[in-house]
C-alpha cells in the first residue's frame, strides 16, 4: 500500500472546465509512486480532470500542482518533463509502424528514441510488434503499445484514459498486469480513469466522481463496496465476498 503523505497531484478547491466548469470545488490528493484509478459514470467529469493536468481543461478557480508546482507556473513544452498522457479513443494511425508511434512521444530534452521505444515495448512484453502497422494490431496489442508509448517517455507520471476498454478478459489483465508492474519496479504514478472495476480493485487508490464532485476517495477496500457504488451509478448494486475476492452483482426490481 503506498503511503499517502506523498502527492504527485494536488487539487485544491478547482473548479475545473472548458467554456465554463463541469467540476465543481474539488479537492483531492493523488499519491505517488501509486496506480490511481478514478471511476465514475459517463459525464461525471473523469476526463476532464485529466485534461486539466495537461493544461486542455481550464481551471477557473482554485489550484491545481503537478509535484508542488502550480500547474499555472508551468507552460506546455515544459509537461513532457512530469507526465506523458494517452487518450481513451484509438485512432488507426496510417502506413505508421509501432514503433514510429512509441516514438511520437516526447521527453523533457525532445523526441523518444528508438533504443527507448523498443526498449519500452520489450518491458510490456510486446517488443515482436515493433515492425508491425499499428492499424493492423488487435485493440488489446494496440493499448500496450500506447501504454508503451507513454512509458518511453521516462515521465513519473502517466495519464489513461480508459486503458481497459473495449478489451477482451485476456488483454484487459495483460495491461492491469503492465500498469502494475510499471508501478513496483519504476516507481512511476499511473492515473487511470474508466469503470472498470477490476482495475479499481488492483489499484492502491481509488477516486470515486459524480456529477463533478468527489464522492469518495481512498483504498480500494474502502471504496468497492454497495453503497458507494449503487450511490455513484445510480443503481441497486450488491458487492459479495466469495473467498477474498469482492464480486459484482445488479440488482433488479425482483431481487
Amino acid at each position: 500500500m503506498v503511503a499517502v503523505s506523498n502527492y504527485i497531484i494536488r487539487f485544491v478547491n478547482a473548479r475545473i472546465g472548458y467554456d465554463e466548469p463541469i467540476i465543481k470545488d474539488i479537492t483531492l490528493s493523488i499519491p505517488r509512486p501509486s496506480l490511481t484509478t478514478i471511476l465514475g459514470p459517463n459525464g461525471s467529469g473523469k476526463t476532464t480532470l485529466l485534461r486539466a493536468i495537461i493544461k486542455y481543461a481550464k481551471v477557473f478557480s482554485g489550484y491545481m500542482y503537478i509535484d508542488s508546482k502550480d500547474i499555472n507556473e508551468l507552460s506546455i513544452e515544459e509537461l513532457p518533463k512530469y507526465l506523458s498522457y494517452s487518450p481513451a479513443e484509438i485512432y488507426s494511425q496510417m502506413a505508421l509502424t509501432v514503433l514510429d508511434v512509441v516514438m511520437s512521444s516526447r521527453n523533457g530534452d525532445g523526441w523518444v528514441s528508438g533504443d527507448d521505444a523498443l526498449a519500452s515495448l520489450k518491458y510490456l512484453g510486446v517488443g515482436n510488434i515493433v515492425g508491425r502497422r499499428f492499424d493492423e494490431l488487435s485493440t488489446g496489442q494496440k493499448r500496450l503499445a500506447l501504454i508503451a508509448r507513454a512509458l518511453a517517455s521516462r515521465a513519473p507520471l502517466l495519464l489513461l484514459d480508459e486503458p481497459t476498454s473495449n478489451l477482451d478478459l485476456g488483454n484487459k489483465y495483460r495491461v492491469i498486469l503492465a500498469l502494475r508492474r510499471v508501478v513496483s519496479d519504476r516507481g512511476i504514478t499511473v492515473i487511470a480513469t474508466g469503470h472498470d472495476i477490476d482495475l479499481a480493485l488492483a489499484s492502491d487508490w481509488v477516486i470515486a466522481i459524480r456529477d463533478g464532485e468527489v464522492m469518495a476517495m481512498g483504498a480500494p477496500g474502502d471504496i468497492i463496496n454497495s453503497k458507494v457504488l449503487s450511490e455513484l451509478y445510480g443503481i441497486d448494486v450488491e458487492v459479495l465476498e466469495v473467498n477474498g475476492h469482492r464480486l459484482i452483482h445488479v440488482r433488479n426490481e425482483s431481487g
